[in-house]
């Protein structure tokens, strides 16, 4: 999933809902892409060990998303970071 995924079309979509799972250590972030579409696409983390969720809204309220990056940590494990335009970055390691 993460190898050949164009994360900018990700800019402009609407946050739905992220959701653990603690005893699997899966998270799953619920995007629609676009509200003409409708079409709803989760990002998901199989066994995490970091999530920072803060909703503090700098910037102010908002449930679009900015952007999403994804780097690689070691161990074959990634950083997914979803920056919303509210100002907060979602952080999940896995």
């Amino acid at each position: 999933m993460i190898a050949g995924m164009d994360w900018k079309r990700f800019h402009e979509a609407t946050l739905i809902e992220v959701t653990t799972d603690w005893a699997s250590g899966n998270i799953r972030a619920r995007v629609r892409l676009s509200e003409e579409s409708g079409r709803d696409v989760e990002l998901q983390v199989a066994g995490f060990t970091i999530l920072h969720c803060p909703r503090k809204r700098p910037w102010g309220p908002s449930v679009s998303i900015n952007e999403v990056r994804v780097s690689g940590i070691q161990d074959g494990r990634h950083r997914i970071e979803i920056e919303v335009q509210s100002g907060d970055v979602i952080e999940k390691e896995g």
